[in-house]
């Protein structure tokens, strides 16, 4: 038989990969990656649709500055919109986080009603965290205290929350944790460094680099969101400006990110041109964080936005602005 004649053999792969023919059929025949909403706007638009599956995002920030506060209002909206997330925490148990999210509904209702007082339900919820009332006790005397539950029953059945161990919640369990959230939902870590990897003869960079590389791989292979709150390193507690730079584990960390958002308190974070002969505008900037888009690598990056703290609440108002004005930087315009 001549060779024109020969059947043709099947398409085969190399080393288990995929040919480009069937890569194709699947770029037409399935969506490629979930989008998210984090419901911060003008974020959400400026990220062409929100958060991505498949990706790792970093969010960056001295202690004090908000990267828990931001990081468990995200999973609370996202939770809210119907996608399964989890929120893995490092710092803090679940009934520290749930008080918080308790917190959270008490700031979304009064900001609805600015003639609402929150204090005294505040006030119930703090000790409830501290095992000084029980829930279920205060309830019926709180009318605020039962729309924050109601609001909270909304969303609590997709929202997971998991204390963890620096000790034992390695990447292992978090894979387990990504495979039972499914495709297409979102898993929050607090924080990156954390997550036990290596032994102790490693230094905290390639520890950093490890962490970020194995999280990354956790986002692909499971197709969720994996959004991982990340140390500074000693260098950057006391800088006026946080950057990329002044991460532990930086370069690794800057290589495997899709996304890196770093927190900075805006009054420390804007030019001195700006307040210092105008000490009201001076004291407006402390109610601000800005939210810098450091890297982002579908889409546009150096975005600074800023939203209005409401720590009270345990939450930012999450509909902010973009930053309009000069905000120092020490590479490019020291001061």
């Amino acid at each position: 038989m001549s060779a024109a004649n020969e059947p043709v053999a099947p398409p085969t792969t190399v080393a288990g990969g995929r040919s480009l023919t069937d890569v194709v059929l699947g770029l037409e025949n399935a969506a490629i990656g979930t989008i998210i909403p984090t419901g911060f706007e003008p974020l959400d638009k400026v990220l062409d649709g929100g958060l991505r599956t498949r990706d790792l995002t970093l969010i960056g920030g001295v202690p004090g500055v908000g990267k828990t506060v931001l990081t468990l209002q995200w999973a609370r909206n996202i939770a809210s919109s119907g996608y399964n997330t989890a929120f893995v925490c490092y710092e803090h148990d679940e009934e520290a986080l749930a008080t918080r999210l308790l917190a959270v509904e008490v700031g979304e209702v009064r900001s609805g009603d600015r003639g609402i007082r929150s204090g005294q339900t505040l006030a119930v919820i703090q000790d409830v965290s501290l095992a000084e009332r029980r829930l279920g006790d205060e309830v019926e005397d709180d009318a605020l205290l039962r729309d924050a539950l109601e609001h909270m029953s909304r969303y609590s059945d997709d929202l997971a929350l998991i204390r963890a161990s620096g000790t034992t919640t390695g990447i292992e369990e978090l894979r387990e944790i990504a495979m039972q959230i499914e495709p297409g939902g979102a898993l929050f870590v607090d924080y990156l460094q954390k997550v036990p990897v290596g032994d102790h003869s490693w230094t905290d960079a390639e520890r950093s680099i490890r962490q970020a590389e194995e999280l990354k791989e956790l986002a692909m292979e499971y197709d969720v969101a994996v959004v991982a709150v990340t140390a500074a390193e000693a260098s950057g507690l006391n800088v006026r400006r946080l950057r990329p730079h002044h991460l532990r584990g930086a370069s690794g960390l800057a290589y495997e990110a899709d996304i890196i958002f770093l927190l900075n308190e805006k009054s420390r974070t804007v030019s001195k041109r700006h307040s210092a002969y105008d000490p009201v505008q001076a004291e407006t900037f402390k109610r601000d964080v800005v939210l810098t888009i450091e890297k982002n690598r579908r889409g546009k990056s150096g975005v600074d936005l800023q939203f209005t703290k409401d720590f009270v609440h345990f939450r930012l108002q999450s509909t902010g602005r973009f930053v309009e004005e000069q905000l120092i930087d020490e590479m490019l315009f020291p001061e």
